[in-house]
């Protein structure tokens, strides 16, 4: 008896890290966690890549290791099977200067914890079918303009749906924290969320990195791929984001308004140190159209899309609740985003 373990990281590729897995075969041993269909990260055993094929390493001293951080059920192998989300380490033990992740355990080590923070993630992507964006008709046509693919139905205004109804499956198979899924403004766009109430920030970013590779993966299937490019289609088409709603236990409290309000001025003050976290090409999505605030300016307000962070409206009926960061872009590493956060509400720049 075997398992089949997926172990999935995140590379080296600049200036937009991908996604890695590859496959380990695993024995069972009689009454282990594994066997019994209940394992940790301790029941997967550190492993090797080349790092030099990643990004992550130089040809003449090539290994890294694989160290198990996160486990769920492999939806695509099925029972028994699991995807190992890893984190990446040199030869000398340290975290690789790739590893984000280890970045994000240093803020909440550093204080970023204390402050009982949520986290969910509003995952834009596109599906492309060849080169083209999906429900695109071909090089010398573009469709209908913007207006009825948000949110729609039918199979003039939806393209994709089987891909991102198999993705929801798999999502919610893997017991990945997923709450929502809808189409979006551009034809052949969709996005997913992501984490939610009880999320810490941790947990949110390594779900949503499960959540792509699985997006990827069941693209396979349907010979459709998915892409972050924050701004895939030049010209009067909506970019793509990954905006994120964040709270503290503070925010949350009754009177948690004047917390949400401090914590848009601090965030005000560290525009630029955000920006250069949150994704590669973002600029020519963030430029004061589409739904989106300039990137050269900062401005939060209540029910304000075209903001960089919005307060929703029930959040400033009732007094307390969450805000939204809209300055994200989809290809941004959900690691960086969430050190960034903590590191402005904990004054640790």
């Amino acid at each position: 008896m075997h398992a089949l373990a997926e172990y999935i990281w995140i590379d080296g590729t600049h200036p937009t890290a991908h996604v890695r897995s590859k496959t380990r075969v695993i024995p069972l041993e009689p009454g282990s966690d594994l066997a019994e269909g209940r394992p940790t990260v301790d029941s997967f055993p550190e492993w090797q890549f080349d790092g030099s094929s990643t990004g992550q390493a130089a040809g003449g001293d090539s290994d890294r290791y694989l160290r198990a951080v996160c486990v769920v059920p492999d939806p695509v192998r099925g029972k028994g099977n699991w995807l190992v989300l890893c984190e990446v380490f040199d030869p000398t033990e340290a975290p690789s200067a790739t590893n984000t992740r280890a970045k994000l355990r240093a803020a909440m080590a550093s204080g970023g914890g204390d402050h009982d923070c949520w986290v969910a993630f509003e995952q834009e992507y596109t599906f492309f079918k060849g080169s083209r964006p999906l429900g695109f008709p071909d090089e010398r046509r573009f469709p209908a303009a913007q207006g009825p693919y948000y949110c729609g139905v039918g199979s003039d205004e939806v393209y994709g749906r089987p891909v991102v109804e198999a993705h929801l499956a798999a999502c919610l198979a893997a017991g990945l924290a997923i709450c929502g899924i809808n189409a979006e403004v551009m034809p052949g766009q969709w996005e997913f969320q992501c984490g939610g109430p009880g999320v810490d920030p941790l947990t949110a970013a390594d779900h949503l990195w499960l959540a792509r590779w699985l997006l990827y993966r069941v693209g396979e299937d349907f010979g459709i791929s998915a892409t972050l490019d924050p701004k895939p289609v030049p010209g009067d088409w909506n970019g793509a984001g990954m905006h994120t709603n964040f709270s503290t236990a503070a925010m949350r409290a009754p009177g948690g308004m004047a917390a949400i309000t401090h914590m848009c001025d601090k965030l005000g003050l560290r525009h630029d140190e955000h920006l250069r976290r949150y994704g590669h090409g973002n600029e020519a999505r963030l430029t004061g159209h589409h739904e989106t605030c300039s990137y050269r300016e900062f401005r939060y307000g209540v029910a304000d899309r075209t903001s960089s962070i919005r307060i929703p409206r029930l959040v400033a009926k009732v007094g307390y609740g969450y805000l939204e960061d809209r300055r994200p872009a989809a290809n941004a590493d959900p690691y960086l985003v969430n050190e960034a956060l903590l590191r402005t509400l904990c004054d640790l720049w």
